[in-house]
């Protein structure tokens, strides 16, 4: 027997061994397929469960977050004083705008106002087109158990919106009195939109068996047992959904349950088999439910056997092949080396070029922050140039303010020196007495002017408002009584404070001031109206003139560099762009606008600073 027959044999052999051992692991795993069915269903069951538990903790938390807010909403003062006054033209549209921020705040789709008749008289949803004042509610039965003084909770499709929500509901009491209800509805699409791809079905199931949240929208409002005519009743009095969609889902056992079920659902389009798993959730006789279809499943087994024989098969192959694998492993080698050496080559070329352009970058980078801090400088010099400008413009009034207590002091000092020679002590006394009390007013006068000129700090604080617009009305009282002109100040009943820098925030006041008087240079007593309006976060300050107001096109560039509707001479037109920039760096904003009576408004809006850390401070 040759050589190549003794090859040729053991090839023959070890082709035949090789397909024995592939016959007999293909029954291997053909045996194996029901223990692999029973893997990926315990693993689908694993995981329905931890989907479940997720599913519940976000409609559990849902409810803990929004449960307890309508009672906390129902103890404002402002939402007793609407039922008090429903007719207040005032009152009630500013309860619906506290309506619609309180809703924003929390997250709530709306948020409204029922009196004892269930009639609304305030929502937050007062700017959509189908808002909820003047429906009347009382056949809910959140209203009519909160109207009897317990906080309610309810479900329902609603009749205004069309949307599904929970009502959460509380009574607002005065004394011990129900003066009416305050109600707040959370939809249920985001918690919806989260179980978007999860690949199964998801249900949420409240005490009559009424799937109410689901992503399978087909199975809305259908119900896993079928309902007695009483709950229907119930269903159509409270307008609680429509009662055409409400019928049974056609499933072959009960869903609810400690433990998994297997079962099958009835469409039109055919029967799908579901391994189903239900918990309860924080809201009483709700039930979350995971539907796992089976199929896919089961299908996986299939794929896994497949996946087996195809394994099988590549290793036989592979058997094969080897040899001729190992040939060219040689080559493979040798290229692979080659491809190596052209990879090392590119990656130094490239390197190379990140080095030079790193180089120019970091250049750039430095030449930018020089930049930056010049522009920094500039503007600096710039706010300090527009106040030593504002000082120029008053120089004529502050001398004619100094003057008036200098000539005074000077008179009181002659008077003192005649009242000693004639031994009229106390007469003396009074007179120098008035020229402490004008050299007083000549300090506070040029002290205000110190401060006004001198370079503020770039760091923000909590500034007191109705303080810095006392000490601009003092810096500018020079420049007032040459004109024989006053600001009106309304000044705030509270203490408010906002974010900024007190000496810039001055020089903002004082500009604006400035801007007002030269606005009604022709008025022989002009008048400023300065007033402060406040919210939760912001604070506004509006100064309006009495002067000819402006005109569309110079409001639009009112802040722009050097634009100035002065005579030539007059002014460089820096002083509202300064403080344009000013308002901005303390996060604020600063407007212009015309007023319906006449005249401009300047407003200045401010970041509020809160009051507990300014007193520690």
């Amino acid at each position: 027997m040759t050589t190549e027959h003794v090859s040729y044999g053991r090839q023959k052999q070890a082709v035949v061994w090789v397909f024995v051992a592939t016959v007999l692991a293909v029954l291997a795993g053909a045996l194996a397929i029901p223990r692999a069915e029973t893997f990926f269903v315990d693993r689908a069951q694993t995981e329905a469960d931890a989907t479940l538990r997720v599913v519940a903790s976000g409609v559990n938390q849902m409810a803990a977050r929004f449960e307890p807010l309508p009672t906390l909403f129902a103890e404002r003062p402002v939402i007793l004083n609407a039922l008090q006054d429903p007719d207040n033209e005032g009152l009630i549209p500013f309860v619906n705008e506290q309506l619609r921020l309180s809703a924003l705040s929390v997250g709530a789709s709306d948020i409204f106002i029922l009196d004892p008749d269930g009639l609304t008289i305030a929502a937050s949803n007062y700017r959509d087109e189908r808002p909820f004042i003047g429906k009347n509610f009382s056949f809910r039965p959140y209203f009519q158990e909160a109207i009897t003084g317990q906080s309610s909770r309810y479900h329902a499709l609603g009749t205004t919106s069309g949307e599904r929500g929970f009502f959460f509901a509380a009574p607002v009491l005065d004394g011990i009195n129900v003066a009416g209800v305050l109600a707040m509805k959370v939809t249920v699409a985001d918690i919806e939109d989260s179980w978007t791809g999860l690949g199964r079905d998801i249900v949420i199931a409240d005490p009559n068996g009424v799937i109410f949240l689901s992503n399978r929208q087909d199975w809305l409002f259908r119900t896993l047992t079928t309902l007695s005519a009483q709950k229907r009743q119930s269903i159509e009095t409270a307008q609680q959904f429509p009662l055409s969609q409400v019928r049974p889902l056609s499933i072959s056992t009960d869903v609810i349950g400690m433990n998994s079920v297997e079962l099958s659902v009835d469409e039109p389009e055919g029967s799908e088999t579901y391994l189903v798993e239900s918990l309860p959730i924080v809201l009483p006789g709700w039930h979350a439910i995971v539907f796992w279809p089976l199929a896919p499943v089961r299908t996986s087994a299939l794929y896994l056997f497949l996946i087996w024989v195809l394994f099988v098969s590549v290793i036989a192959l592979l058997s094969f092949i080897v040899v001729q694998r190992r040939m060219r492993f040689a080559e493979r080698m040798r290229i692979q080396q080659d491809e190596r050496q052209l990879l090392e080559k590119r990656v130094e070329e490239r390197t190379a070029d990140l080095n030079i352009a790193n180089a120019i970058l970091k250049t750039e980078v430095e030449e930018r922050k020089s930049a930056e801090g010049r522009l920094r400088k500039t503007q600096k010099d710039l706010v300090q140039a527009g106040k030593l400008a504002a000082l120029g413009q008053m120089s004529a009034a502050l001398s004619h303010e100094i003057n008036q207590p200098l000539t005074a002091v000077i008179s009181y000092a002659d008077n003192a020196a005649t009242f000693l020679e004639r031994d009229r002590i106390e007469d003396a006394k009074d007179n120098i007495s008035r020229i402490s009390q004008m050299a007083d007013r000549m300090a506070r006068i040029s002290g205000h002017l110190r401060n006004f000129a001198r370079r503020p700090g770039d760091k923000l604080k909590a500034v007191p408002i109705a303080q810095m617009i006392d000490e601009a009305i003092s810096i500018t009282a020079p420049q007032l009584n040459s004109r024989n002109a006053r600001i009106e100040f309304e000044r705030p009943k509270d203490a408010v404070l906002a974010v900024g820098g007190e000496l810039r925030l001055q020089q903002v006041l004082v500009n604006i001031f400035s801007n007002a008087l030269d606005a009604m240079s022709d008025q022989e007593t002009p008048v400023i109206h300065v007033s402060v309006a406040h919210s939760q976060d912001a604070v506004q300050i509006d100064v309006r003139d009495h002067g000819p107001g402006l005109a569309d096109e110079t409001i639009e560039q009112a802040f722009e560099p050097f634009f100035s509707t002065k005579e030539g001479g007059e002014g460089m037109g820096l002083g509202l762009s300064i403080s344009y920039n000013i308002v901005e760096d303390f996060g604020g904003r600063l407007t212009v606008r015309n007023h319906p009576d006449g005249g401009a408004v300047f407003g200045v809006s401010l970041r509020r600073a809160d009051q507990q850390r300014m007193v520690a401070e």
